[in-house]
């Protein structure tokens, strides 16, 4: 039922918004890190496009290499699933939501909606590895409060440390 959920809001969303954002609830590093289950550090290796049973929606499921599990287990590998994708000549698009790259690597917070792992908070969630550094986008999203967008940038054993340090209280 929780599949069902996911996939409704996400249909909503990307009816009633503007093309160019989704209005999500902005969160903290620490809601974050609270709001995730699980918290890895992996690369990209594998993707998937799909349309859900019904047809309505496309899902692109993307597998992860696990190097480090920085909050919560999982195994060597896992799956993280987002609503858009292309198959043929139908491109689905929802502002805001990660999309991954083969071979990207990230730190990823992640949770589960209904039978989907899904990325906390869309792109708030994701954070891009890039020379000894990680940093999270906000493009493609609104805020209800107006304010602006502030994407996080540090280095990535600050931000581990971090993370740990917060997982703990």
């Amino acid at each position: 039922m929780r599949a069902h959920w996911f996939l409704l809001i996400a249909a909503i969303t990307t009816i009633v918004t503007p093309l160019s954002a989704t209005s999500v609830r902005r969160l903290s590093f620490e809601e974050l890190i609270q709001t995730a289950s699980t918290i890895v550090e992996g690369s990209v290796v594998d993707s998937r496009t799909y349309r859900t049973g019904d047809g309505k929606l496309i899902l692109t499921s993307y597998t992860i290499n696990v190097q480090e599990n920085l909050k919560g287990s999982s195994g060597s590998t896992l799956t993280v699933t987002t609503v858009g994708g292309r198959i043929g000549n139908t491109i689905l698009h929802v502002a805001g939501v990660p999309v991954f790259q083969p071979g990207e690597k990230a730190v990823l917070f992640l949770e589960k909606t209904g039978m989907y792992t899904t990325v906390v908070g869309l792109n708030q969630g994701k954070f891009a590895i890039s020379n000894g550094a990680v940093s999270n986008s906000s493009a493609g999203l609104s805020f209800p409060d107006g304010g602006p967008a502030t994407p996080l940038k540090m280095p990535l054993d600050e931000f581990k440390r971090q993370i740990k340090l917060h997982s703990n209280r």
